[in-house]
């Protein structure tokens, strides 16, 4: 039982009388903490018989369906996906979100889920291990404003359920009046920038959620969606500046970083990007999406410092860039560019040597015949090495340019050079001029 709620407490008696007529859904794979969690909701007086179970996302989406609950309480690793995935079908289904919940259970140092659920309206978190008292006061945190509701949250979730049916024009009236409801209408003027987006009125959109910070400087949603507006719109001040604050209060997702790097390198905000290189040192074994996107962060910063000279920083983010990449093409093709313009490819060569590229994609092939082509100087052993590729069907216009330059080199017959360079046409139209403009240079080179 919470220390913060009582059952007997007459002044309880709202809550009791709310969830009295609530059903549930409780999503875990853990019958153990399925039950856990339903004995702690029962203290809040909802009825057990008024409660579903699963342990599986199939299951549990057919339920969301058919049966419809008010509330969900799931875990974000379930069998056959993430409770996060039933959030959507969940609100289409229960659109009333003042009868409703959402939350998801999520291990303590889960940062991404804790980003993520801030990104939705989702009603909160609950962090594993947990206790039949967290269970409880993360609910009410959310509930307090639902048992009951003002005019203002009244007016609010009305024009939220217009929104969710689509029926935009009623859903702005009822946040245009709203917003007079309530001295700090921060949620009001966040929907309204909603409409507004879907109107296509970027700079009403941004208005109102400038008024919504200005009501509410901390207000997730509004800041979210001004942080995003202003880096499309390469306001990079603007955009630097909000994540500057959001950071001060929220997770920072792993996704992020290669836009916050960018951010600020353009505002020449060079102790921030230190800090990236120290993030680099200090996570040992992250999740992969999270080391895509720290690998992604961590090209960009080196192509800075080789930018700026300061080669072996460059070169040292560039090594955590290779290390996190998990063989993405684009992210070693962007870290062999800067390995070149810096004239130390050998490193990248030893790179790619000590990996065992049989765990990686085969495009990355391409990209390692590219750095062998550029560094070694046995002309035969380059040819065969694309070839082979091309007889295992990588095609890459890498490897064609790299072969035919060697080709080129070597004096290969013109017939064998005609017809590489009509292969690698074929296969990559869009190089055709450059191609054909290497086979210029070779029948020139043979007059």
């Amino acid at each position: 039982m919470s220390e913060y709620f009582d059952p007997v407490d007459k002044k309880n008696r709202p809550i009791l009388d709310y969830f009295e007529s609530k059903s549930w859904l409780i999503i875990d794979v853990s019958s153990s903490t399925r039950t856990s969690i339903k004995k702690s909701v029962v203290q809040l007086g909802s009825k057990m018989s008024n409660m579903i179970d699963c342990d599986n996302f199939s299951d549990a989406l057919k339920i969301i369906e058919t049966r419809r609950p008010h509330y969900v309480i799931g875990n974000n690793t379930i069998n056959g996906g993430s409770t996060v995935q039933l959030f959507d079908h969940h609100l289409t289904n229960v659109p009333n979100r003042l009868g409703a919940g959402f939350f998801i259970v999520v291990d303590s140092n889960a940062i991404e889920e804790v980003a993520l659920e801030l990104e939705y309206d989702m009603d909160g978190i609950i962090v594993q291990p947990f206790t039949g008292s967290s269970v409880i006061d993360s609910v009410l945190q959310s509930a307090k404003t639902k048992i009951a509701p003002s005019t203002y949250i009244n007016k609010i979730e009305e024009g939220r359920t217009s929104l969710l049916k689509g029926n935009l024009e009623r859903a702005m009236e009822s946040f245009q009046t709203a917003v007079k409801l309530n001295a700090r209408p921060y949620e009001g003027f966040y929907y309204l920038g909603q409409i507004y987006t879907e109107y296509e009125l970027e700079e009403k959109a941004i208005s109102s959620y400038e008024e919504s910070v200005q009501h509410n400087p901390e207000y997730f949603k509004s800041l979210n969606k001004l942080r995003s507006i202003y880096y499309n719109q390469n306001d990079f001040k603007k955009a630097y500046d909000i994540n500057l604050s959001m950071a001060k209060k929220y997770p920072t997702p792993s996704k992020k970083i290669p836009e916050l790097i960018r951010l600020s390198i353009i505002n020449k905000k060079y102790e921030d990007i230190n800090n990236y290189l120290k993030i680099y040192h200090t996570i040992r074994t992250p999740e992969v999406r999270t080391q895509t996107y720290l690998s992604a962060g961590l090209a960009i910063l080196g192509k800075y410092f080789i930018n700026q000279k300061e080669t072996d920083k460059g070169i040292d983010a560039l090594k955590g860039s290779f290390k996190f990449s998990n063989g993405k093409y684009e992210i070693l093709k962007n870290i062999s560019q800067s390995f070149e313009e810096c004239e130390q490819l050998n490193i990248l060569l030893d790179l790619f040597e000590e990996t065992d590229l049989d765990q990686w994609p085969e495009d990355v092939q391409g990209v390692y015949f590219h750095v062998i082509h550029l560094t070694s100087k046995d002309d035969q052993m380059v040819i065969l090495a694309g070839e082979r590729l091309l007889s295992k069907k990588i095609k890459d216009v890498l490897i064609y340019r790299g072969l035919i330059e060697r080709s080129i080199k070597m004096k290969r017959k013109m017939g064998s050079l005609e017809s590489l360079v009509l292969e690698a046409t074929r296969d990559f139209p869009d190089h055709k001029l450059e191609f054909e403009e290497l086979l210029n240079s070779a029948q020139l080179i043979g007059q």
